[in-house]
């Protein structure tokens, strides 16, 4: 029973974890009298984020098995829909209780803007994957922590590890995977 108890709660730590960043707060935030941030050089592939799209994009074709091995032994894909979000959920293989549980997870939200991640308890803090616009939002309960990666003017792609000991190592783990596997899938402009 207790094997059971761990293998489910990190799917469901997930859930919420995901459905806390479902949300959208309408408007632009801006300091005011600010002059517009000057473009980086180094051709973002976000430079021209309005023409990309997440229509076309499946969860498990962004995170496949061998991407998620490097970080445990995990058990085949779980795919589903998760309110508006089309999700690939990949849970480790646990024998003893006093085994890490985790879960990574790819979450595609076609209608859902970067500037929509909800605060999960310790912020959201902007990011740059790769040259792309993205966000970064940690909790401690459920801990866990989402990078999200902007795609398009209404869409992106989160990144979600849960479940692990600490919200440094979430957040890292989902920072590696964003950077190495998620983000050169994506559309580029």
């Amino acid at each position: 029973m207790k094997l059971l108890a761990r293998a489910v709660l990190p799917v469901a730590a997930g859930a919420l974890l995901l459905a806390g960043c479902t949300t959208t707060q309408p408007g632009t935030a801006s300091p005011a009298n600010s002059e517009p941030a000057a473009p980086t050089s180094g051709g973002s592939a976000s430079a021209d984020p309005g023409s990309a799209t997440t229509a076309s994009l499946e969860p498990c074709t962004l995170l496949t098995a061998s991407d998620v091995s490097p970080y445990s032994t995990f058990g085949d894909a779980e795919e589903q829909k998760l309110g508006a979000a089309r999700v690939c959920s990949y849970l480790n293989k646990t024998t003893t209780a006093s085994e890490e549980s985790m879960g990574i997870n790819v979450a595609i939200r076609d209608d859902a803007s970067l500037d929509s991640v909800n605060d999960t308890g310790n912020g959201v803090k902007d990011l740059e994957v790769n040259g792309r616009k993205a966000k970064e939002a940690s909790g401690n309960t459920p801990l866990g922590c989402t990078v999200a990666l902007g795609v398009g003017d209404k869409g992106r792609v989160d990144v979600n590890v849960t479940s692990v000991n600490t919200v440094e190592k979430a957040c890292q783990i989902a920072e590696d995977v964003a950077t190495k596997t998620v983000e050169p899938k994506l559309p580029k402009g």
